[in-house]
């Protein structure tokens, strides 16, 4: 990514600019909004916080009894899911919390995110409405009812802010911010694989934006910047070496991201799936527990020898640690199967997944619980915010790029992997802080952030 362009520079010259004391007591009082919001949902259902919807408390207490990263249902090793948030709850157990203090933490996750989405806005050159991307995020309602859950969003989101703030702070030969890009990303990739779409992206972007803008193939400037490449690669790699070498070790494959994804693109690509969320659709979401039910049934009939490989050499007895990996491998080619077979019904499902990622009415099964007037204020703010992000990125001048386009990159990575795989409203919690900063950037109503 070529950091040298990422230089801050003032984008909204305003008179309306606020003091300062003014700023940071308007600031103060955003971070107690966001604290109190999300405490209110805590306490409004504190059950949330113990439900093992994803089997990461389960995960954790494995971890935290010093029995490894294992599958809480049946005791062997598992890649079933990321590893850094079951890290993050084993932590907490090792000390003697649960949920209580879990709430605590992610709580305090969610303000220091408000927090750095406002600093963000302000190293991008915002003055007054930096103010205002921190407000989205404070009283964002995705974001305030994922931090009643154990679940990645509130973590992910925290992790992906920080990376935006250190991007935007780079300048050349800060390496010291070289090597944070890479760790973060790292962390980010073992909360939430999904952003492996947005290094690869970036990585192609800043490659091909380098060799059009340099005529040389050897100028200092391009030498420099692959040197910082190379410093990213190295950090990110070393940060997720860990899960890679602990899964070669146990599946005998250097497993990078899970043994989930499978699983998921098979969950958003088959014939009950169309059936009931196109072909005859009900108005209520698809129950998939029938389905799940019949794919492990399936699952039981299949010769999953084949499926997967230690070393050189075939399994030919396959113990449950290795079926996981062979499920996984074996789901995504029914998938895979299945979209060659039906291009037409797969494009539909596509569709449908983008309406559902960008949906502003909350969906499944939390959406039940919740009052119709809350559902409508949600599908306000939404409305409100995707149409004043969606004014930001059109107001984007050209020298502003060199600053936004890692931020427009990371939404746009999110929403790709998800056209694909299975996608709700929840997939875009990571992303909804540069949201807010396009949405703030919309709003902008100085003279200067209008298009050039």
């Amino acid at each position: 990514m070529d950091q040298s362009n990422l230089i801050p520079a003032n984008s909204e010259k305003s008179n309306t600019r606020p003091r300062p004391d003014t700023e940071r007591r308007c600031l103060i009082a955003l971070l107690l909004l966001a604290a109190l919001l999300r405490l209110g949902v805590i306490c409004w259902k504190p059950e949330s916080l113990a439900e093992d919807r994803d089997l990461y408390w389960g995960i954790a207490k494995h971890l935290a009894a010093g029995h490894g990263f294992a599958n809480p249902d049946w005791g062997h090793p598992t890649a079933y899911r990321p590893p850094l948030y079951p890290v993050f709850l084993a932590g907490i157990i090792f000390v003697g919390g649960g949920p209580k203090l879990l709430a605590v933490v992610q709580i305090s996750l969610s303000v220091v995110t408000v927090w750095l989405t406002w600093r963000v806005a302000r190293r991008l050159g915002f003055q007054s409405s930096a103010l205002l991307a921190a407000a989205f995020v404070a009283v964002n309602p995705l974001l305030v009812q994922t931090t009643s859950l154990a679940m990645t969003e509130t973590l992910s989101a925290f992790l992906q802010t920080s990376l935006l703030l250190i991007l935007v702070e780079t300048r050349p030969g800060e390496w010291r911010h070289r090597w944070g890009i890479g760790v973060l990303l790292g962390l980010s990739a073992l909360c939430r694989p999904t952003i492996w779409a947005f290094t690869v992206l970036a990585s192609v972007v800043s490659v091909v934006g380098l060799f059009v803008r340099t005529s040389s193939a050897i100028s200092p400037r391009r030498v420099h910047i692959l040197v910082g490449w190379v410093a990213i690669a190295l950090t990110c790699g070393l940060t997720v070496a860990p899960w890679v070498v602990r899964n070669y070790v146990i599946f005998g494959e250097p497993i990078l991201t899970t043994t989930h994804g499978g699983y998921t693109l098979l969950l958003g690509n088959n014939d009950e799936a169309y059936r009931s969320e196109i072909a005859t659709p009900t108005g209520q979401p698809w129950d998939s527990r029938a389905w799940q039910d019949s794919l492990r049934q399936e699952a039981r009939r299949v010769d999953l020898k084949k499926w997967v490989y230690q070393g050189r050499f075939m399994i030919h007895a396959l113990e449950l640690k290795q079926r996981e990996l062979a499920r996984d491998r074996w789901m995504s080619a029914v998938a895979k199967t299945w979209i060659r077979q039906h291009p037409r019904e797969f494009a539909e499902l596509c569709w449908l997944r983008v309406r559902r990622f960008w949906n502003i009415f909350p969906g499944g099964a939390d959406a039940g619980s919740l009052p119709k007037v809350a559902q409508w204020g949600m599908a306000v703010f939404f409305a409100i915010e995707l149409l004043a992000a969606a004014v930001g990125l059109w107001r984007l001048r050209r020298d502003e790029w060199s600053r936004w386009w890692p931020l427009v990159l990371l939404v746009l990575s999110f929403a790709l992997v998800h056209v694909v795989y299975w996608s709700n409203l929840r997939m875009r919690a990571p992303v909804e802080p540069v949201l807010a900063l396009l949405a703030a950037r919309g709003l902008t109503r100085s003279r200067s952030a209008l298009p050039g």
